[in-house]
């Protein structure tokens, strides 16, 4: 008898964890939000927002008690050595009509393994739109998850079935070392809407939908106006610091992600209620854009940079450690040591990526895989090779002998854990140090340019 998907894989629970502890390393932080809500009397159905094409389902592979099965949309399938891999990680197809109409059939038996997993006690997880979106808007949902709730729910009779609305948000989406909240929502149960079900499938599923999509709009970053989207993103962003100062709260990718919500729908509010004031903000914004785009700056620089002092003082460790380096030979060998033993971080992957793959909702996903699996060919090859030779080139410690391949291996995974906060004050420095020669030698503009984002905070 063939093996279920969600059945037990020794080499899927080795591989998991390590996968898990990349996912998390990927991002400066990670954080969940809501762990509380997950049913604990009952089979479940986790739906997320969808934009970005592997990240979300990583997400939620770093919090679901159980391994969650997953349905991706079938053309990723087509040759069978990624169906093969795709299956391992506990994937399904789904076919939709753009993949031809003789292979809908299918789905029935990708519905019946579906039902499987949720009766044997395990998450199923499908994304709520049914593809993805490189826009922080909640898309119009399928039909095909909710139909899987219905029938299951059938099946299991008095026993209960939720759907957990589940926010993700990413700071950014295609550097590595941003940061990504995840917020699970209150559980919507499947029974209520059996009645209906039975009498009127169709009445029902769009009965679902709308109470899903009533429940999530709240836990992500939903912004409505889509003619508008760019110049709201970038307030967002632009007015963050200062709603966070106003109300008091601190810096974190909480509070941010928090924040971002906030102006979104002040600015929705004022779309309808104060339309000629909200026109003139959309206008000043997109002033304030092609002034940054001018200038090579992002954004959020106006508003978040560091003063002089600050900037200047942000060089004194680095100044430090590069006199250590030149003058100090224990100094040197210590920081050589620790780069070699881990210099993943400091490869811009994503330009490669941002290069070479069109899609840029892919552009993340492809940069997480190329930088796990070579931490993992550099774990294994840096383990060996300071096993072998570690004695020969530090013959001060040389008694450690083959020890130092765990020590680069252990210090490996400690650097990948400090990777995120280290890359990202790195660039902060060097984009506060720019901020700072702009404001010497393009001092006009850069005058004309805090002037229109002091307009923007005054506007709001």
């Amino acid at each position: 008898m063939a093996k279920s998907i969600q059945d037990n894989n020794v080499f899927y629970n080795m591989l998991s964890p390590l996968v898990q502890f990349g996912t998390r390393c990927h991002y400066q932080r990670f954080e969940v939000h809501g762990l509380d809500n997950l049913p604990q009397d009952g089979a479940y159905i986790i739906a997320p927002c969808h934009q970005q094409a592997l990240m979300e389902p990583l997400a939620v592979l770093n919090f679901a008690p159980k391994p969650p099965v997953f349905l991706a949309r079938a053309d990723i399938f087509e040759k069978p050595a990624i169906r093969a891999i795709l299956t391992f990680l506990k994937i399904l197809p789904v076919y939709r009509i753009r993949d031809g109409q003789s292979n809908l059939s299918k789905n029935n038996d990708i519905f019946d393994r579906s039902r499987d997993v949720l009766l044997d006690g395990f998450p199923l997880c499908l994304m709520a739109e049914g593809r993805h979106n490189n826009r922080h808007h909640l898309l119009q949902m399928g039909k095909g998850m909710f139909r899987i709730a219905g029938e299951t729910q059938l099946k299991l009779g008095d026993h209960p079935l939720y759907i957990v609305p589940t926010g993700i948000d990413f700071d950014e989406y295609e550097r590595p070392y941003s940061n990504l909240v995840v917020n699970i929502g209150k559980p919507i149960p499947v029974q209520p809407f059996i009645k209906d079900f039975r009498e009127n499938e169709p009445v029902a599923l769009n009965e679902m939908r709308e109470a899903l999509s009533t429940a999530l709009s709240p836990l992500m970053h939903d912004i409505r106006d889509e003619e508008h989207y760019e110049e709201i993103f970038t307030l967002c962003n632009v007015l963050n610091r200062e709603v966070r100062h106003r109300e008091g709260l601190k810096n974190g990718a909480w509070n941010r992600f928090l924040v971002r919500q906030k102006i979104s729908r002040e600015l929705d509010r004022r779309a309808v209620e104060h339309k000629a004031d909200f026109d003139t903000l959309m206008s000043d914004t997109r002033n304030y854009q092609q002034q940054c785009r001018r200038l090579r700056l992002r954004e959020r620089m106006e508003a978040d940079h560091w003063n002089v002092a600050a900037t200047i003082l942000s060089l004194i460790p680095i100044a430090a450690l590069l006199a250590g380096v030149i003058a100090l030979p224990p100094v040197r060998w210590i920081f050589f040591f620790w780069l070699i033993c881990y210099p993943i971080p400091f490869l811009p992957t994503h330009l490669l990526t941002k290069k070479l793959i069109g899609d840029s909702q892919f552009r993340s996903s492809v940069n997480f895989g190329i930088r796990l699996i070579l931490s993992i060919i550099y774990a294994i090859v840096i383990g060996i090779v300071m096993a072998c030779t570690g004695g020969a080139w530090m013959s001060n410690l040389a008694d450690i002998g083959a020890w130092w391949g765990l020590i680069a291996v252990a210090l490996l995974h400690i650097e990948a854990i400090l990777a995120g906060p280290t890359v990202n004050a790195l660039k902060a420095i060097g984009r506060n140090m720019r901020y700072w020669w702009l404001r010497i030698v393009r001092c006009k503009k850069m005058k004309v340019l805090n002037e229109s984002y002091r307009k923007l905070v005054g506007s709001f």
